[in-house]
C-alpha cells in the first residue's frame, strides 16, 4: 500500500497518514476486492458503523465521505460493482465537466428532460434513427450536440403543430 491511491476518476487519495490498524483494514479490503467477493458484502463491510472507516473519520474529525479510507473503499466497491454488473460506470463515476468544445454524452433520461419529452419518446427516436446513440451495457448514450438538435427539432415541430391548429 504505497503513498497514494488513484480512483476511477483519476483523483489521487493520499494514504500516508493511515494508522497501522487502518492500513490492515485497507489491506483486508483490497484482498477481498482482488478475490472478487460479493459487491454487496464488500460494501456492507466498510459501511458498518463499527468498521475502521468510521473510526478513521472520528479520529480525523471529518465526515466519513471526506476521509481517505472511505474514498478508497468506496472506489474499490464501485469497481467491484461495475465488474459484477451491479453498477454502470457511466452512471457512478463523476468526471469533471469537459473543457469547452469537448464532446459530452447524455443518458436517455437527460435527453428527455432537455427535450421536454418522455424516456420512451427518446428511445423511439433512437430506434427509428432520428437520434444517434451508442449502447454501454443497458444505457444508451447520446452526444450532447445530437441531444440539443433533437430537442430543438421537437420544439420546432411543436410550434408548427400549434400554428397549424390556430390557422
Amino acid at each position: 500500500m504505497g503513498g497514494s491511491y488513484v480512483t476511477l476518476e483519476g483523483t489521487q487519495v493520499p494514504l500516508g497518514r493511515l494508522t497501522a490498524e487502518e492500513r490492515r483494514f485497507l489491506g483486508h479490503m483490497v484482498s477481498q476486492f482482488k478475490r472478487g467477493g460479493s459487491y454487496l458484502d464488500f460494501e456492507n463491510a466498510y459501511m458498518d458503523p463499527q468498521s475502521a472507516v468510521f473510526r478513521h473519520a472520528r479520529r480525523l474529525g471529518r465526515p466519513v465521505e471526506e476521509t481517505p479510507l472511505y474514498r478508497v473503499c468506496d472506489d474499490l466497491a464501485r469497481r467491484l460493482g461495475i465488474r459484477q454488473g451491479y453498477l454502470v460506470k457511466e452512471e457512478v463515476v463523476r468526471y469533471p465537466e469537459p473543457p469547452a468544445g469537448e464532446r459530452r454524452e447524455l443518458t436517455t433520461g437527460e435527453v428527455a428532460k432537455l427535450a421536454a419529452c418522455t424516456h420512451e419518446a427518446v428511445r423511439k427516436a433512437i430506434r427509428t434513427g432520428r437520434l444517434r446513440a451508442r449502447r454501454v451495457g443497458h444505457l444508451s448514450l447520446i452526444w450532447e450536440q445530437d441531444a440539443e438538435a433533437f430537442a430543438e427539432s421537437r420544439r420546432t415541430r411543436a410550434r408548427s403543430d400549434k400554428e397549424r391548429r390556430h390557422a
